[in-house]
């Protein structure tokens, strides 16, 4: 029979009595500490060895299953106890049983589910022999869900029918919901995986099928035993997938039938990529197969099983000339990454998720150095600057930030470390370190602890100590002492470089950076261990490549002066940006900096990266009020000559903050005309359907939306070409690495027999065959509405969140995704949203799956004092309907939205001046919300017409 006892015990590991009698649970309850993390972590009194583990999963379109586990462990204690973890099983009690080192049974006195800390308590009248091997049996059962954790159901649709699979997702903590076990990074066993599932499907596992028994609509399906592994690696799929590979080959990828073909690109760049990665660490992988799985619907972008690795399925299928450069690419360095862990993280394991950078920071770096070996035309690892540093450095910027080595015990927060912290933070430190000791050292060393760590647990100590051992440069202090100013700190410094001529110095200071507001405490001052070096004009110091440091800033020695060459004219510090930090000059520093960026010779004299890290820096420096806008407006002016991805790639970011931030301003047609002047020109190498080599597509995927948005007239000209080649070719699909650029156009630039076109395309585009990409084409278009500058166009958009056109299936999630779009475009198209959602607040919250991602949304986006009013209006209205996410999301937008008016309120004087001494076009007067078409105001709703446009009017533009 099988029950569940429902016992809630909020108690730390008791020391429990000998006696048989039940255990004292009131009394076990007074003895712990209800703040302690301790005790969400299993007591250490045993160790697991081996699991033999049975599941019957053939229930009929996968809703159910049954197991049993025999788990052999050794045990460390000398108590009468240990503990497993558990998350929503149902254990058969009466089947548990314990057998003591001789075989005979030990009888279980107690079994307590202790459900708030995911685990059962297993006590006994007789105390357990420390140092010896006992097994326990557990049968159960548990649903299987579709939440993306443990095992659960997905799907897909083939014709009109829909097939099932089950799979699995463990990491950090969710093999408790699947399988009693010790659920801890640390406890490392060995896996005998048995699975019963109906015979029209396969089951994969991490290590090979040894034998598969078939009985009527049954199979049986027996692997091989694992090594020594953690629980979060285990993992099996059971579906009707298929793969080009025999089943004795050692590379394999599966996926649904209908895309298998799409899979060669994949499994080519699985064996180059891990032939290369063993070459590099060393030694071979350490199984006999590699299996990659294209999961319908998964939670991540990859998970590293070892032996089955499974992706969510775009990372797998490529099409040539469907799937975008960006996939493609995604594809690539996401297998890279996942190969790397089948040695950073599966074989030399993290002994606790404080650790999870030594896992995911190297699995990051390497999947760019890698990748960037296997396709060297795209450029990756100067992408790793964009795509890791900027990224972790804008985001690393606030006093709330966490540190690299973060302690942690509660899965809720466990299963939320997966940030920027442990991929782009982390590979952007060790790159760091890398440049600082050199490469070959860097993968003797890392050669070095693989091998010591083999099959074991680590910690960064370990790390530091094979560095230690490979060392030949000098240092300001040990390697550990460096290494753990960046991991124990949150946030990195600003480096403020000073130039003396006439004395022929320089000086570097170091301060933590942070994004100042008035809402926010400052974070505590920092202070790390940075290496610095520079390039500049002199003969003796326009190196770019050698990036080893010539000089530190030390926690001990925060600032430094060095000596520097006569006739200096320009310095940049931080070579190549190998540095995990930002730099700031005096202000006749940063002029000579874009003197040389206006020069004829600016791309032959500073390197991409360091353009794109002038961008990046002067950019934030800017924005966090370190610099004036005078400075990093001018330096930004450069990019009307820039053509190179990288730099634009960075630009394409900073232009789109200042852009959102803003739009509301008295001059802001003068800054569209600024954007205008600088994209012309890399627009025109670059084009809606010019060049197709990767790089080119990659700045059709995000820089060329730019010159189309700001008006740039070769990019309308060429988006309307494409619109009405749609209209006119039924079966014609705008590529999707263009399609926000041109539909942005479509929407924002209508010509006059394009304004009704809008809802006729939506119509097309919903009656097209359900696909994927079909799917995400809508979502680019209803997103698109936020371009919009027609009242009539908005007005066709608003009533599609409230009404149902005859012939359009709109669905919930349409709706959102227009309201969306709507709050994320101009103050025009966000202040009509905002009054229409106060209008029909009940239809429209009815109609939408959540109002929280609305909220949310509006927080990040609101920089006018208009929208703060209707936004307050709306959360003093109707807060009392709000669910307790979507009051937490509205407080929170109120708060941010009061930070970006006062943001504007700082700077956007400082840009008006700017855009206005540049002689950059404007008009004094807005005008008209129709954006110059006709203003005439179409009565769609009786609450709606005429009267909302003019409040819109009035707010925006009296």
């Amino acid at each position: 029979m099988y029950r569940v006892v429902l016992i809630f015990v909020a108690i730390v590991w008791p020391q429990l009595s000998l006696a048989s009698a039940p255990v004292d649970v009131e009394k076990l309850s007074q003895g712990r500490d209800s703040h302690d993390d301790s005790r969400y972590l299993l007591q250490k009194v045993s160790e697991p060895i081996a699991y033999k583990l049975f599941l019957d999963i053939t229930n009929y379109d996968f809703y159910s299953y049954t197991g049993n586990v025999e788990i052999e462990f050794r045990y460390t204690g000398d108590q009468n106890h240990f503990y497993l973890h558990s998350d929503g099983l149902v254990i058969d009690e009466p089947s548990v049983k314990v057998t003591r080192p001789d075989g005979s049974d030990l009888p279980v006195a107690n079994i307590i589910h202790m459900e708030q800390f995911e685990q059962v308590y297993f006590g006994f009248s007789e105390r357990l022999l420390t140092g010896e091997h006992y097994k326990i049996q557990i049968s159960f059962l548990n649903n299987i869900g579709t939440e993306l954790k443990g095992l659960y159901r997905s799907s897909y649709v083939v014709g009109n029918s829909t097939r099932y699979l089950a799979t699995t997702h463990f990491e950090s903590t969710y093999a408790r919901s699947v399988f009693p076990c010790y659920d801890e990074p640390a406890y490392k066993a060995t896996f005998d995986v048995r699975i019963r599932h109906r015979t029209e499907y396969t089951a994969l596992s991490n290590m090979p099928a040894v034998q598969s028994v078939t009985d009527g609509d049954y199979t049986e399906t027996v692997f091989d035993t694992t090594p020594l592994m953690s629980t979060y690696l285990l993992a099996f799929v059971i579906s009707d997938f298929k793969t080009l590979s025999e089943e004795s080959d050692r590379f394999r990828v599966f996926s649904a039938e209908s895309k298998v073909a799409h899979t060669g690109y994949a499994l080519e760049f699985l064996g180059k990529s891990l032939r290369t990665l063993e070459t590099l660490f060393g030694h071979q992988y350490q199984l006999p197969k590699v299996d990659l799985i294209a999961i319908p619907d998964f939670a991540m972008g990859a998970m590293e099983n070892w032996g089955l690795i499974t992706f969510r399925e775009q990372y797998l299928i490529y099409e040539d000339g469907v799937t975008t450069a960006r996939t493609k690419q995604n594809i690539a360095d996401l297998i890279t990454h996942e190969l790397t862990h089948m040695w950073f993280g599966n074989e030399v394991t993290p002994e606790w998720w404080t650790y999870l950078w030594l896992s995911e920071g190297f699995a990051r770096y390497f999947e760019y150095y890698i990748t960037s070996q296997l396709e060297p035309t795209w450029h990756l690892w100067e992408q790793f600057i964009v795509n890791n540093v900027h990224s972790a450095l804008s985001q690393d910027c606030h006093s709330h930030n966490r540190m690299m080595s973060y302690y942690a015990t509660e899965p809720a927060v466990l299963n939320d470390l997966f940030d920027y912290v442990v991929y782009a933070k982390s590979a952007s430190v060790i790159r760091m370190i890398q440049n600082v000791i050199g490469f070959e050292t860097f993968r003797q060393a890392l050669n070095d602890y693989l091998r010591s760590r083999s099959y074991l647990t680590t910690k960064p100590q370990y790390l530091y100590a094979s560095i230690e051992k490979f060392n030949s440069v000098d240092l300001p202090d040990t390697v550990e002492a460096i290494f753990e100013s960046w991991a124990n700190a949150p946030g990195y410094p600003v480096v403020k470089v000073t130039v003396d001529r006439t004395k022929r110095t320089l000086t570097a200071t170091q301060k933590r950076f942070w994004m100042p507001n008035d809402v926010d405490t400052p974070p505590e001052n920092k202070l790390f261990f940075v290496p610095l070096n520079y390039a500049s004009n002199g003969p003796a110091s326009n190196d770019f490549d050698n990036t080893a440091p010539t000089f530190w800033l030390t926690p001990a020695e925060p600032s430094i002066t060095v000596s520097i060459e006569a006739d200096i004219d320009w310095s940049i510090v931080n070579k190549q940006q190998t540095g995990y930090y930002r730099v700031n000059y005096d202000v006749e520093s940063w002029h000579k900096l874009i003197t040389v960026l206006n020069s004829d010779r600016f791309d032959s004299t500073i390197p991409v990266i360091n353009r794109a890290q002038l961008v990046d820096d002067v950019s934030n420096l800017a924005r966090a009020g370190e610099v004036d806008y005078e400075v990093a407006l001018s330096l930004l002016q450069y990019l009307e000559r820039e053509t190179e991805y990288i730099p634009w790639s960075t630009a394409y970011n900073a232009l789109l903050h200042l852009d959102r931030m803003y739009s509301s301003g008295v001059e802001y047609t003068r800054f569209e005309n600024f954007l205008q002047s600088i994209t012309g020109c890399m627009y025109e190498n670059v084009l809606l359907t010019g060049p197709t080599d990767h790089i080119s597509r990659l700045h059709r995927g995000n820089t060329v939306y730019l010159a189309c948005y700001s008006g740039v007239q070769k990019c309308l000209n060429d988006a309307y070409t494409l619109i009405n080649r749609t209209i006119e070719e039924p079966s014609f699909v705008i590529p999707e690495e263009v399609q926000a650029a041109v539909f942005c156009v479509l929407h924002k630039y209508p010509q006059t027999t394009l304004i009704h076109v809008q809802i006729d395309m939506l119509k097309k585009f919903l009656e097209s065959p359900n696909t994927p990409q079909q799917n995400d084409m809508i979502n680019r278009f209803l997103t698109s509405a936020g371009c919009a500058r027609h009242d009539v166009v908005l007005q066709d958009y608003l009533t599609l969140t409230t009404y149902n056109y005859p012939g359009l299936s709109i669905t919930a999630e349409h709706r959102n995704q227009i309201y969306l779009g709507l709050i994320n475009g101009s103050p025009f198209t966000r202040l009509s949203a905002l009054l229409y959602l106060h209008e029909h607040y009940s239809t429209v919250t009815y109609l939408l799956p959540s109002i929280t991602p609305i909220l949310s949304e509006l927080g990040n986006r609101i920089n006018s004092q208009s929208e703060y009013e209707v936004l307050k209006n709306i959360v003093d209205d109707y807060e009392l309907t709000f669910t307790p996410a979507a009051k937490a999301a509205a407080d929170a937008a109120l708060v941010q939205a009061g930070k970006n008016l006062r943001w504007i309120e700082k700077h956007s004087e400082d840009i008006a001046t700017w855009l206005v001494e540049q002689n950059y076009e404007g008009t004094t007067t807005k005008p008209p919300p129709g954006g110059g078409a006709s203003t005439q105001s179409v009565g769609i709703t009786a609450g709606f017409g005429c009267a909302i446009m003019m409040m819109v009017y009035r707010a925006l533009y009296v």
